[in-house]
């Protein structure tokens, strides 16, 4: 064989496995310069809670978790995980990082289908080195799965249309689809939203129309009325506020950057308009429009990950057009402007990513998890009782390793509900909440039996004291403090 074949075959095979080559480098890049925590902090909520489910069901174990009800449908990409790696913070890390990768390369493909190659690569190493994607991969949040929603549906519609069988097996796995997608979160009404309007106003017949359209609004409400909605999301958040927090590590802890936001915000009304064209007609542009609007609602960190998808893979290609309007034929005239706008562009995401990784070294965690970090210290020794209650009860579980129930439900007055928590030993709260308002009334009630551990601005850890201890308590040295009334003040022992 001459060294000119062997030279043919290497880049033949270079450019099937270049994906895999980019997915290996880029992931060992995140990786090695520490870039993901791989702790039991800082995760999603509806995440943990799907880990936990997952992992209790593959090794047979009976778990708290299971009073929390139907976690989202994510829990079933982390069926693998259960299968070979229960119990692995590390492993789903990894595998969302995998998904996250795939999910970016099915809208490679279809930006460079809709525009060209040049931009589709650009966009997709702008989002690969993203604080905007690293956070979400890090935290197990749903953005990384709503962009793999997006790219998958997209391809499962089409791989359905070129079958045209109504009731054949991609039928079915679109429906399931859409059924995880819009377990998610609000945004994922919009994969359901565009699989409905293209088969109403492009089907390939009446008679599969019908069936696509009854089998989404089946699944749609089925959903809705089994999970009752979305627990976990942040309704009517502030657009501009998430925009301003998505690049930022530990948003809580510092103020938000309010000419990222504004500048984010801006570039994305400016690109929607322009293409508005586009995105109205094509199946995934629909999806990411849809979801912008939708999202106004629930404008979280997951919605300005798509905005931000959605800005790279649709500015792009403007910026470029806009940069070939200027005379001359030279790479400066022809590219200056793009050039000096991903300088910018990755020069600031690379310097987040070095504070980013500065800070998981040092351990700096956010308020919320430095309160369930404290309640983890409580639960530490294996000889004490400790059973929790928590408004977030998924991430403490993990984090404390012991049994963990949901928040009770306020009662009428304290002695009811002492009566109602049997059991229970510790709770952890944030007190400031609308919600929990009359909660800590009742609790505050408890004056001798509830005994505040810590009060912090993200919330209040309190200790429930055995009865017996309590009839004691006045012998004992040092009075506990009852918990802290709803304005958050404590009030002493009586």
């Amino acid at each position: 064989m001459t060294l000119n074949n062997l030279s043919h075959k290497a880049a033949h095979a270079l450019s099937h496995f270049w994906g895999v080559l980019v997915l290996i480098l880029w992931g060992g890049a995140l990786l090695g310069f520490g870039l993901l925590r791989f702790d039991s902090y800082g995760l999603d909520e509806s995440a943990a809670r799907g880990l936990l489910l997952i992992w209790s069901i593959f090794d047979k174990i009976i778990n708290p978790i299971f009073t929390l009800g139907i976690p989202d449908f994510r829990a079933l990409l982390f069926i693998p995980l259960g299968l070979y790696w229960p119990g692995s913070i590390v492993a789903a890390k990894v595998f969302t990082l995998i998904l996250s990768f795939s999910a970016i390369a099915l809208l490679y493909v279809w930006s460079k289908r809709s525009s060209d190659g040049e931009s589709a690569l650009l966009a997709s190493a702008l989002l690969l080195v993203s604080p905007h994607l690293i956070n979400g991969m890090d935290s197990l949040a749903t953005g990384p799965f709503l962009l793999l929603a997006f790219g998958l549906g997209a391809w499962l519609d089409k791989a359905y249309r070129r079958v045209n069988r109504p009731l054949g097996g991609w039928f079915f796995a679109q429906l399931l689809w859409a059924s995880v997608t819009l377990t998610l979160h609000p945004i994922g009404l919009a994969y359901v939203l565009m699989l409905a309007w293209t088969w109403y106003k492009n089907p390939i017949d009446a008679h599969q129309r019908r069936h696509v359209l009854i089998g989404l609004a089946l699944v749609t409400i089925l959903l809705l009325v089994l999970r009752q909605g979305w627990e976990t999301i942040p309704w009517l958040s502030n657009p501009l506020l998430s925009l301003a927090q998505a690049h930022q590590i530990v948003p809580e802890l510092t103020q938000p950057n309010w000419f990222v936001g504004g500048l984010l915000a801006a570039l994305l009304a400016i690109t929607a308009w322009v293409d508005r064209r586009f995105l109205s007609t094509d199946p995934v542009g629909l999806m990411f429009l849809l979801a912008l609007g939708i999202g106004l609602l629930a404008a979280d960190q997951n919605w300005a990950l798509l905005a931000v998808a959605l800005l790279l893979y649709r500015g792009i290609p403007h910026l470029i057009a806009l940069n070939q309007h200027s005379e001359g034929t030279g790479l400066i005239r022809q590219r200056g402007i793009v050039i000096i706008v991903l300088f910018i562009a990755t020069t600031t995401f690379m310097l987040t990513d070095k504070t980013r990784a500065l800070a998981l070294k040092q351990e700096i965690f956010s308020p919320q998890d430095q309160l369930i970090r404290q309640l983890a210290l409580e639960a530490a020794d294996p000889e004490q009782e400790f059973r929790a209650a928590s408004q977030w009860p998924g991430r403490t579980m993990l984090a404390v390793r012991r049994d963990v129930f949901p928040l009770p439900a306020a009662q009428a007055d304290g002695e009811s509900f002492l009566k109602s928590i049997t059991g229970i030993t510790h709770m952890i709260f944030d007190h400031k909440a609308p919600e929990n308002l009359a909660l800590g009334k009742n609790i505050a009630e408890l004056s001798g039996i509830a005994e505040t551990l810590a009060l912090e601005e993200s919330g209040v850890i309190i200790h429930i004291r055995d009865m017996g201890d309590n009839a004691n308590s006045a012998d004992e040295a040092g009075a506990p403090h009852a918990a802290p009334a709803p304005d958050g003040a404590s009030t002493p022992s009586q």
